[in-house]
């Protein structure tokens, strides 16, 4: 198989992992701790905010582990933590618990992906870290 076929199926795999995250309900295993409910439309955003930044930050720092983005002072999961909080402490409403629910999602997905990250996979990944860095810093 080329490497272009690799990374294709690759990424169809990955598709197919975001895909199943969608639906409200899911599967539940017996081992996993239930989910808490999500009743709102702001706690069902709360979870996709966790999906996206701290699924973001785990993956930068998987890539980092790999040896194919540059390490900095902090974590990329540390960096996002400290973001949340003080967002948290701001804004009033707290939905840390959706949020966390969403990362660790993406947390499981992403270490039973490893295998997905490729260099190419890693440069896309820090780019959008970049991003991230700095709408966090504008905050």
């Amino acid at each position: 198989m080329t490497t272009a076929k690799r990374e294709w199926h690759g990424m169809k795999k990955l598709f197919v992992v975001f895909a199943l995250m969608v639906p409200p309900g899911g599967l539940v295993l017996a081992n996993d701790p239930p989910e808490p409910n999500t009743n709102t439309q702001v706690q069902a955003q709360a979870r996709q905010f966790g999906i996206f930044l701290g699924g973001t930050a785990s993956q930068y720092d998987l890539c980092v582990k790999k040896g194919f983005l540059p390490k900095g002072n902090q974590s990329a999961e540390e960096i996002a933590k400290s973001f949340l909080e003080k967002t948290w402490a701001t804004n009033g409403t707290d939905q840390s618990v959706y949020v966390q629910d969403g990362w660790n999602m993406m947390k499981k997905e992403i270490a039973e992906n490893e295998s997905f990250y490729t260099q190419a996979r890693c440069a896309a990944v820090g780019k959008q870290w970049t991003k991230l860095l700095d709408v966090m810093r504008k905050k």
